[in-house]
């Protein structure tokens, strides 16, 4: 099963009316390759300010992986993953927010304002947006969102601007929280009711065992492919953030390869079937 024409046929018939209530709503995960190569990051821009311009809200969430690393070897700090997540000690929590509510967040959204989109960057601790709760002691300072305030979202948008969020919440005690991004871009795309969560990713969505695309997946689906070791490391967290966002009330979500240019467009104007759609039925 693909996500069918119908769909964009509804997103595009909704984006059309200005103003309308009934517009459409699309958070997107935005990093990898998108993000870092030039040409991509413009042709992201680009169709983002088109999409915008017909009237649908959009909730841009950002990740910084390979530039919190990199920051981590500078300042000589140890650096390692355990499913998929960063293990954050309160030295490396002090990097990741530098990079990701710093040089990240301002980076997207000068980028994104070259392109005529009217962005405006936050993090998850801005207007208490992100609340959360420490996952795993093991893991040091990475959250669990527990609850999302998108007030602040809300009238951004009502505003005219794109958000654009970087993934630090606010733990119980105050303290900063490093948010996987792709499950804080679920969370918000399921606080928000979102039409669409498309999650841009370095792959061309998820493979089998023989490296070939699924085109769909369900719940029971993702548990016996991760149980198998096919859904692995980083693939964890994005599909997991997809099934979180279908939980809490958004309609759809999309893994979608961000190496192919104009990738969002072509799904969300054109009607192109790409990536794999995860679905709340099985």
């Amino acid at each position: 099963m693909n996500v069918s024409l119908s769909d964009n046929q509804a997103f595009r018939k909704a984006a059309s009316t200005s103003g309308n209530a009934m517009s459409s709503t699309v958070v997107i995960k935005y990093g990898g390759h998108a993000m870092e190569n030039a040409e991509l990051g413009a042709a992201f821009g680009s169709d983002l300010s088109r999409l915008a311009g017909g009237g649908t809200d959009f909730v841009v969430v950002h990740g910084g992986g390979p530039q919190i690393s990199a920051l981590l070897r500078r300042l000589d700090i140890p650096s390692r993953f355990a499913d998929g997540l960063r293990v954050t000690d309160e030295a490396a929590m002090e990097a990741v927010e530098m990079v990701l509510c710093g040089q990240v967040n301002k980076a997207v959204v000068s980028a994104l304002a070259r392109r005529g989109v009217k962005a405006a960057g936050i993090s998850g601790r801005d207007g208490s947006l992100l609340q959360a709760v420490i996952r795993n002691p093991d893991l040091g300072l990475v959250g669990d969102v527990q609850q999302v305030n998108p007030a602040l979202i809300h009238c951004l948008l009502g505003g005219g601007f794109v958000p654009v969020v970087a993934p630090v919440a606010t733990g119980p005690a105050g303290q900063a929280l490093n948010i996987n991004a792709d499950t804080a871009a679920g969370m918000l795309a399921g606080a928000l009711k979102a039409d669409y969560f498309v999650l841009i990713s370095d792959v061309p969505g998820v493979l089998d065992a023989h490296g070939e695309l699924l085109p769909v997946l369900t719940g029971k689906d993702c548990d016996r492919l991760r149980h198998e070791g096919v859904i692995s490391g980083g693939m964890i967290p994005k599909v997991e953030s997809c099934l979180n966002a279908l939980a809490h009330g958004c309609q759809r979500a999309l893994i979608l390869d961000g190496r192919a240019p104009s990738s969002l467009a072509r799904y969300l104007q054109d009607g192109e079937a790409l990536g794999t759609a995860v679905i709340p039925h099985d």
